[in-house]
This record gives structure tokens, C-alpha cells and sequence, in this order.
């Protein structure tokens, strides 16, 4: 349950950072997209369900439009690298027990 408390700080630092406003990822093909804290949270809960389903065998979700974004965005500063890393590292995970 470590990973889940590390998530929560990882939402508490980027809230801090963020203050409530929102902030730009610039993807490999390059086009930009716009995001809030807002995107930050449903992305979280998103990867949440997207893991329960995946327990219980269900159909995965797809992946909250953020979360699909950063796994496709480049230059990012540290702390959210740290997230396109957990992202790509969920949908690995998904992909992997979907063969």
C-alpha cells in the first residue's frame, strides 16, 4: 500500500504547484494540450478503476485523456515525468494481462 500513499503525495505536491490553475503538456507530434487539477484527480481515480477491473477480470476502461497525453508528452519537468513513467507502467501492466 506504499504506492498508494506515494500517489496521494504526489497529488498533494502537484495541487501545491498547480494551485488550482492549469498547466500545458507538449506531445511528440508535436501538439499541446491543456489540463487542470481536475484532469490530474479524474486521471487518478481513472487508473484506480482501471486497476480494480483489471483485478476482477472485467473490461479495462481506457485511459483518462490526461493520462494518455502524458504518456505521449515530451519535455516534461521531474515531478510529472515521475507520473509518464507510473502511466506507461499501468498500461504495460494492462496490456500485458490482456494477451
Amino acid at each position: 500500500m506504499g504506492w498508494v500513499r506515494h500517489s496521494l503525495n504526489e497529488i498533494r505536491r502537484m495541487r501545491a504547484k498547480l494551485d488550482g490553475g492549469g498547466f500545458t503538456l507538449h506531445l511528440e507530434d508535436g501538439s499541446v494540450q491543456r489540463f487542470s487539477f481536475e484532469d490530474f484527480l479524474q486521471n487518478f481515480q481513472r487508473n484506480s478503476q482501471r486497476l480494480r477491473a483489471l483485478y476482477r477480470e472485467e473490461e479495462v476502461p481506457p485511459p483518462h485523456p490526461y493520462g494518455a497525453a502524458l504518456t505521449r508528452a515530451v519535455d516534461l519537468p521531474p515531478e510529472l515525468e515521475r507520473g509518464a513513467q507510473d502511466q506507461r507502467r499501468l498500461d504495460a501492466q494492462i496490456e500485458e494481462a490482456g494477451r
